[in-house]
């Protein structure tokens, strides 16, 4: 390109440094993958490749002696990126860049440019070399790769959502039938001994007890179901939080599980007090699903341990006990809902506790967490709250 060459040439007569390169200059010019060309310190174009014809759809005489903001958005032109490249390859020698680019069909391309500052004996910039490739085929299907991915994740979703569906209707069908018989078995039992003028008062107590078994039985999965229905849907903060008291909490909680021979089954240890802010309603419900959980699982049910200490900025609080311990390879879905290990199988219950008692906690700015006993069997689990002060300030005193 002999025209287009002496264009560069009579380009270059202002930059003494640049003289006597044109074998060089040939060799760029042959080059049609990388658009390479030099900009001047104030940014205007003094040499063009085939390639950068090729890329930007420029040529030379077209190019040569205008401002490579042309090359930019408009959006990018208006926010003074171009220059700001050049401030940075000055600064530093060399700035790599990805972005979108314009040709000058006005059509966008994806481009990955490097920018070089050319400096003279006194280490002044007289001249920057711009190397820019074309990406747009490599991005446009890095993200066909990732809407496919995104599918696939969707999918997979999708995929475990039904059979979070179908195992909650095999849970849920299982947990409720067996209340929904004994109050079956114990209304016919009523009637038929009615019916034979058979129904004493020793038989009526006894099925109406069944009765009520049965009911506070059906009302506590219900409740479980509602709070998790309420905890997914809803993204408010906690209502009614204020200053506690969790080890006087904790203590009233654990008085609930006595014996009615007022046998404690459950042994509190730590300070007198131990200040948190939080909804006490919602406490109240976590401690008792943790001390539940603990009574349920606990081959000694009068050996369920629960401690409090403060720990730098929180509060900790650990219900232990010597139960049947944790399955490892479960573990990490405990707190997920319908959670449960492969050793609590046949234990009753929808596997909702611990995710509830983890949603709150997480709304409490806190966390969770079990870990086997150091004894072997049994388990700990341990939640942490923000610390307060009676006065109602957060932090440790």
């Amino acid at each position: 390109m002999p025209n287009e060459l002496s264009r560069e040439s009579s380009a270059l007569d202002d930059v003494p440094l640049l003289r006597g390169e044109v074998a060089f200059r040939l060799l760029v010019d042959a080059v049609e993958d990388y658009a390479i060309f030099l900009l001047g310190p104030d940014g205007r174009v003094l040499t063009w490749n085939l390639g950068a014809q090729r890329i930007k759809g420029y040529a030379a005489r077209e190019i040569i002696g205008q401002h490579f903001s042309v090359f930019y958005t408009p959006e990018e032109r208006e926010a003074g990126r171009p220059m700001r490249l050049l401030g940075w390859a000055a600064e530093h020698g060399r700035f790599e860049d990805e972005g979108w680019r314009v040709r000058k069909d006005g059509s966008r391309f994806w481009a990955d440019v490097i920018v070089t500052a050319l400096r003279d004996e006194a280490g002044k910039p007289y001249a920057y070399a711009k190397v820019t490739r074309d990406m747009t085929h490599r991005r446009e299907a890095e993200e066909q790769r990732m809407a496919l991915r995104a599918e696939q994740q969707s999918r997979v979703a999708a995929e475990e959502a039904l059979a979070a569906r179908d195992r909650f209707l095999s849970i849920a069908s299982h947990e409720l039938k067996t209340p929904i018989a004994t109050l079956q078995l114990a209304t016919e039992s009523i009637a038929r001994a009615h019916t034979a003028g058979r129904l004493d008062q020793d038989r009526l107590t006894t099925s109406l007890r069944r009765v009520s078994r049965a009911t506070q039985r059906l009302r506590e999965l219900v409740a479980e179901l509602l709070d998790v229905s309420r905890l997914t849907g809803d993204t408010a903060s906690l209502p009614e939080t204020q200053p506690m008291d969790l080890v006087g909490l904790t203590r009233e909680v654990a008085e609930r599980f006595e014996e009615p021979d007022g046998t404690c089954r459950v042994h509190l240890t730590g300070p007198d007090q131990a200040w948190v802010v939080g909804d006490g309603g919602r406490l109240d419900q976590v401690i008792t699903n943790l001390i539940d959980n603990a009574l349920k699982y606990s081959s000694a049910p009068d050996r369920v341990e629960v401690d409090i200490a403060p720990e730098d900025d929180e509060v900790r609080l650990s219900v232990g006990d010597y139960g049947i311990g944790l399955d490892s390879p479960a573990s990490a879905h405990l707190f997920e809902a319908f959670g449960r290990g492969k050793n609590a199988e046949n234990i009753p219950g929808l596997g909702l506790g611990l995710y509830i008692s983890e949603q709150i906690v997480a709304r409490h700015g806190g966390r969770i967490s079990a870990v086997p006993r150091g004894s072997g069997r049994g388990a700990i689990f341990s939640i942490w709250l923000p610390a307060a002060q009676p006065g109602g300030a957060h932090g440790s005193a």
